[in-house]
C-alpha cells in the first residue's frame, strides 16, 4: 500500500494556530481586488447616474456595479492568484505575474461589460467608446500595485498594519 498523496483538509487542535497564521496568506488576494473592484465600480456607478442614463434602472445598475462586479472581479483574481502564483513565486517576478493576469482577467471582464452594456446602455458604451478601453493602463498599474502589496517584504509590513 503506498502513502497518501493528498493533504487532509481536517485541522486538529495543534495545528489550529498554523492554520490562523497562514489563512491572511490566502484571504488577502481576494480582498485587496475585491476592495479595488468595489472602490471603482461605485466610481462607475456614481458616474453613470451623473452623466449616462440618471436614476433608470438603478437597482440593476446597482446590483451589476456594487454587489457582482466586485464578487466576480474579486474571487476570479483571488483565486487565480492563489492558484497560479501564491506559494510558487515571491518579489518582482510574483508581482510582474499579478499585473500580467489583472490584464488578462479584468480586461476581459472590461470587455465583456462593454459588450454587455452596448445592450442595456447603463453606463456609456454606445456613446463613449474610450471611457471603457482607456482603463487598461490603470488595471495593469492597480494589479502591479496590488502585487507589491501582496507579494513584497514591504507590502507585506503594510498590509498587516491595515490588519489584513
Amino acid at each position: 500500500m503506498s502513502a497518501t498523496s493528498f493533504q487532509p483538509l481536517a485541522v486538529s487542535e495543534e495545528n489550529k494556530s498554523i492554520v490562523e497564521k497562514w489563512r491572511p496568506k490566502y484571504l488577502r488576494p481576494f480582498i485587496l481586488f475585491w476592495l479595488g473592484s468595489f472602490v471603482f465600480e461605485a466610481a462607475v456607478l456614481l458616474v453613470s447616474i451623473a452623466v449616462f442614463s440618471g436614476f433608470r434602472d438603478l437597482f440593476q445598475r446597482f446590483m451589476w456595479t456594487i454587489v457582482f462586479c466586485p464578487l466576480g472581479m474579486g474571487g476570479a483574481m483571488g483565486g487565480m492568484i492563489n492558484y497560479f502564483i501564491t506559494d510558487q513565486y515571491y518579489g518582482k517576478k510574483a508581482v510582474r505575474l499579478v499585473a500580467i493576469l489583472s490584464i488578462l482577467v479584468l480586461g476581459t471582464c472590461n470587455d465583456l461589460c462593454y459588450n454587455l452594456d452596448l445592450i442595456f446602455g447603463w453606463f456609456g458604451a454606445a456613446d463613449h467608446f474610450w471611457w471603457w478601453h482607456a482603463r487598461y493602463p490603470f488595471v495593469l498599474v492597480a494589479g502591479y500595485m496590488n502585487g507589491k502589496l501582496l507579494f513584497t517584504e514591504e507590502g507585506q509590513q503594510t498590509l498587516t498594519e491595515w490588519g489584513l
